[in-house]
């Protein structure tokens, strides 16, 4: 087999071969796998880091299928994802079985997992109530985590690493630079009719810069855990053998507020709750009784509500990623945020306006 080569890593046959052997007690016949040309995209494991999956062929058991992972790393300095695989699995948290590493040739880590079928579609998951409840049954079985000090040194050190890993102190003073950026684009017709509208009023500018601000006080009350930052359907797959979800993708793992994943779902107003707003007490409930089970911790219905809200509102009173690329934004391929400018224009007022309507419930103490 020739080496399969992409932007992303070179790994030859015999090596494959050769490690792939020390795992299994069969004999291995055949590796295959498919070339691509430059191609990223990644079957069972979801992501921009897509890479092809592998199939093993025995003489005498039924074929196994692995998926290779790798991070889009600019250089081999980057944090790496292995001691996450390992450290979780220990602690219970369901996620892909990794058989290894190898790095490439250009320094890259290359995880070597089971193949999971990938979740694409994160409304067609919602639509079904199990998934959901699934989904914060995860939650709350990875909120209840107590990580050795050993694996809380690694996370530290991830975070150290980066340049761009949150911190509130910084976080919501960045989140009033971006307010005040939005208004003066409002203001000489760069964004929508509607902004232009809605950032007429200098007074809302003023209430919302001042929320960032009070917000910080508010969000260091909360107890902190190890957080995945980036919970949602795209970073889950079913795993195989147990046909459960399970949790991949963790390179942005930190220390934070412990329900910060949760809030990004449970915590959002009326207007851009994702799921059936007249369930949302039973799925809090739910989650409150899911914790209990795995950490013994009885939480108060009402102080967690508040809690996810104000934990929302914290994270969505920052801007900067719905910003058009052309002012300041993520690039066009962070399609979340919308792949254009009139996309990006329609859901800041959507974000702006939610802010606005619900900033009266956040019983701030003002600060400045």
């Amino acid at each position: 087999m020739e080496v399969y080569n992409n932007q992303l890593f070179d790994i030859k046959y015999s090596e494959l071969l050769d490690f792939f052997q020390k795992h299994f007690e069969s004999s291995i016949s055949s590796i295959q796998y498919e070339l691509g040309d430059k191609t990223v995209g990644m079957p069972g494991i979801c992501g921009e880091y897509a890479l092809p999956t592998i199939s093993i062929l025995f003489h005498n058991m039924p074929q196994k299928t692995i998926a290779l992972f790798a991070r889009r790393q600019k250089n081999s300095s980057e944090s790496k994802q292995a001691h996450h695989y390992a450290y979780l699995s220990e602690l219970g948290i369901p996620i892909p079985k990794m058989y290894g590493t190898k790095v490439d040739s250009n320094g890259r880590e290359i995880l070597i997992l089971e193949y999971a079928k990938e979740i694409r579609d994160e409304k067609a998951f919602f639509a079904e109530e199990k998934n959901i409840r699934d989904f914060i049954d995860l939650s709350a079985k990875f909120s209840c985590l107590t990580p050795p000090l050993e694996y809380l040194g690694l996370i530290g050190r991830d975070m150290g690493n980066k340049s761009d890993t949150r911190d509130w102190k910084t976080w919501m003073p960045w989140s009033v630079h971006v307010i005040e950026k939005i208004w003066n684009l409002a203001s000489t017709n760069q964004l929508n009719k509607d902004l232009k509208e809605l950032c007429s009023f200098c007074e809302v500018k003023i209430d919302l810069q001042k929320n960032a601000i009070g917000l910080m006080q508010k969000i260091y009350s909360y107890e902190l855990g190890v957080v995945h930052s980036d919970f949602c359907p795209n970073n889950m797959v079913i795993l195989p053998q147990e046909n459960k979800l399970g949790l991949i993708d963790f390179e942005d793992i930190i220390l934070d507020v412990k329900h910060y994943d949760l809030a990004r779902y449970l915590g959002a107003p009326k207007s851009m709750f994702k799921w059936d707003e007249q369930l949302r007490n039973d799925y809090i409930d739910f989650f409150i009784d899911k914790k209990e089970n795995y950490c013994g911790i009885r939480l108060n219905h009402s102080k967690l509500k508040k809690e996810l809200f104000h934990i929302w509102y914290t994270r969505a009173v920052n801007m900067w990623e719905w910003l058009p690329h052309e002012y300041g934004g993520p690039s066009y391929d962070y399609i979340i945020s919308g792949q254009n400018i009139k996309e990006r224009c329609n859901n800041i007022y959507l974000l702006l306006k939610t802010l606005v309507d619900s900033g009266k419930n956040l019983e701030l103490i003002e600060t400045i």
